[in-house]
């Protein structure tokens, strides 16, 4: 395990306010919403067999009566191909739709959770990361398959329910630049050896928000892979030059997108262990920046209520070190 040390702002940024998404899923508890909850949708494959619906109904824990005050919505295979055909192979994708996605509303300010049955390629960060590119925001989200798949369709699923629980929809750029980031980040995962998923899940999300807050400019490409250097030796991953160019490609799509800095920092949600105490040290000054950076009463309220008690939380995680 490689122990990773960082003084940067921008890095502590992210740690804290995940850290603080954490807090309100504890407190607030989204996963024991009932699951006939009329916030609740559900997205459901369009091709699953009686048999499949039944096994996904029941990864979901609900029931068919239960869908009746749920919103149901249908993923189709021709979205998928539609969507996925210009990253993976179209007979990998197949000819049926089955992931299929449960929705429910997060408090405010708690960003998104994710959570798998039957994926066995795309991991929870992965999913995690790209539905933040695609702007979906504050939600619980539940993919399953009635078998073993890879699950890349889920994240279709799982726009096309935030596009019905939201009211709004979601660019399709937004939704090519997300697919197109969970397949990058897969495949550099599985070809890298001795690095794992959440290394490399990590360093894009990190790129990701240097975008987000202006610290890239992806008009330099000199610039791109000079931190990209940076995030390999940071976050402890060695990519090839045919990997480094797909992290470039993808980089300057996401930047067209217009990407938010808020919520993009809610990636380092499961990194904050591999850092050291430096984050103690400047924890009240960065959540006083995260505070005044906060998009929207809601999070600046959020950010200002938890903001002694993080500082105290990580004070106490760090000198039991």
């Amino acid at each position: 395990m490689k122990k990773l040390i960082f003084t940067n702002n921008l890095v502590i940024k992210e740690i804290l306010f995940a850290t603080a998404c954490i807090f309100a899923i504890l407190v607030y508890n989204p996963l024991s919403v009932h699951a006939a909850d009329s916030d609740t949708v559900v997205a459901l494959g369009a091709d699953l067999s009686d048999s499949q619906r039944a096994t996904v109904l029941s990864l979901m824990e609900l029931t068919e009566a239960d869908l009746k005050n749920c919103t149901v919505i249908y993923t189709t295979n021709a979205e998928e191909h539609q969507y996925l055909d210009s990253y993976i192979d179209p007979s990998i994708i197949g000819r049926r739709a089955l992931t299929s996605v449960k929705m429910t509303k997060a408090a405010p300010g708690s960003g998104i959770t994710v959570t798998t049955q039957n994926v066995n390629y795309c991991t929870t960060g992965m999913y995690r990361n790209a539905l933040l590119t695609a702007g979906v925001e504050d939600r619980n989200v539940l993919i399953v398959s009635p078998f073993p798949t890879s699950g890349t369709a889920g994240l279709i699923g799982a726009v096309r329910a935030y596009e019905a629980s939201s009211g709004s929809k979601v660019d399709d750029k937004a939704l090519d630049g997300a697919l197109n980031e969970i397949v990058t980040t897969g495949e550099i995962s599985e070809q890298l050896e001795g690095v794992s998923n959440e290394d490399v899940e990590a360093l894009v999300a990190w790129l990701k928000s240097m975008i987000a807050t202006g610290k890239l400019d992806t008009s330099d490409e000199n610039s791109i892979r000079g931190t990209i250097k940076e995030g390999e030796d940071k976050f402890g991953v060695k990519l090839s030059d045919s990997e480094k160019d797909q992290i470039v490609s993808l980089l300057k799509k996401l930047d067209a997108l217009g990407l938010n800095g808020t919520y993009l920092i809610d990636q380092a949600q499961n990194l904050y262990q591999k850092y050291g105490s430096d984050i103690v040290n400047q924890a009240q000054t960065v959540i006083d920046d995260a505070v005044k950076d906060a998009a929207g009463q809601a999070a600046r309220s959020f950010f200002t209520s938890v903001k002694d008690s993080f500082t105290g939380f990580f004070t106490k995680l760090f000198n039991k070190n």
